[in-house]
C-alpha cells in the first residue's frame, strides 16, 4: 500500500512538473513572439531612415558626407544589435547593447541635424520622430508578455523548476526618455 501512495505522489509531481514546464515554455514563446513584432517595427523605421539618407543627399551635401556616413554606420550598428538580440534569445547583454546603440544613433541624428541645411533637416528629424513614436507603443505588448513570464518564474513551486531548467527572467526594454527640447 505504501508503494502505491508513493507512486501516486511521484506521478502527481511528474504531472505538475510537465505542466509547469509547458506553461513556462508557452510564456517564453509569447515573449519571443512579441519581441519579433518590436524587432520588425524597429527594422522598418531604421530602413526608412537609411533610405532617407541616400547617396544623392550625400552628394548634394559633400562638405558633411563624413557626418552622414557616421549616421549610416550608427543605423547599421543598431540593425546588428537587433540581430544579436534576436539570436541571443533576448539575453540581458544583447538588449543592453541594443539600448546603447539606439541612444548613440539618436545622439548622432541630433548632432548631424544641427549642421544640416534646412532642406534636408526636416526629413532626418521626421525619421527620428517616427522611430521615437513607433517603438514605445510596440514595446507595450512585449512588456506585458515579459511581466507574465517573470511572474510565472517567481511563483513558489515554479521557481524551483525554473532554477533547475536554468530559465532566467526576461528583460523589459525601457528606452531612455528623450528631452522634448532636443531637436
Amino acid at each position: 500500500m505504501g508503494w502505491l501512495i508513493l507512486s501516486l505522489l511521484l506521478a502527481l509531481v511528474l504531472f505538475w512538473a510537465v505542466g509547469a514546464h509547458n506553461r513556462l515554455t508557452r510564456l517564453r514563446r509569447e515573449v519571443l513572439r512579441q519581441w519579433s513584432t518590436v524587432d520588425t517595427i524597429w527594422l522598418k523605421w531604421l530602413m526608412r531612415l537609411q533610405g532617407s539618407l541616400s547617396a544623392r543627399q550625400i552628394l548634394a551635401w559633400p562638405s558633411e558626407a563624413d557626418d552622414l556616413q557616421a549616421l549610416l554606420e550608427a543605423c547599421e550598428s543598431v540593425v546588428e544589435a537587433l540581430a544579436d538580440a534576436r539570436q541571443q534569445a533576448l539575453d540581458h547583454p544583447s538588449l543592453n547593447k541594443l539600448l546603447e546603440r539606439h541612444e548613440v544613433l539618436m545622439q548622432c541624428i541630433d548632432s548631424v541635424a544641427q549642421g544640416m541645411p534646412d532642406t534636408l533637416r526636416p526629413r532626418l528629424l521626421s525619421a527620428q520622430a517616427r522611430i521615437l513614436q513607433n517603438i514605445p507603443p510596440a514595446l507595450v505588448p512585449y512588456h506585458h508578455a515579459v511581466e507574465s513570464y517573470n511572474a510565472a518564474l517567481a511563483q513558489a513551486p515554479a521557481r524551483w523548476l525554473a532554477r533547475r531548467l536554468r530559465l532566467r527572467p526576461a528583460l523589459a526594454l525601457r528606452l531612455p526618455a528623450r528631452d522634448a527640447a532636443t531637436p
